[in-house]
């Protein structure tokens, strides 16, 4: 399968014709929970930094965010 394919399925939800799954339609854990994965970055360059920070040691910038990827 093609990476513009493979693309396409995805933006539109469909399924491939050779029956495979998209990775959004992957089943869940063997318990049924999803896994949550949290993560922190500075918005001014991008360092991943602990859920305590408030300054990024990187670039001194004070935007934290924190994503929850799921």
């Amino acid at each position: 399968m093609s990476l513009s394919t493979l693309l396409s399925e995805l933006l539109t939800g469909s399924e491939s014709e050779s029956g495979t799954e998209s990775p959004a339609a992957a089943p869940e854990g063997g318990d049924g929970a999803r896994s949550v994965t949290v993560v922190h970055e500075c918005r001014d360059c991008g360092t991943n930094v602990s859920a305590d920070t408030t300054r990024c040691p990187a670039c001194d910038g004070d935007d934290i965010v924190t994503h929850s990827i799921d």
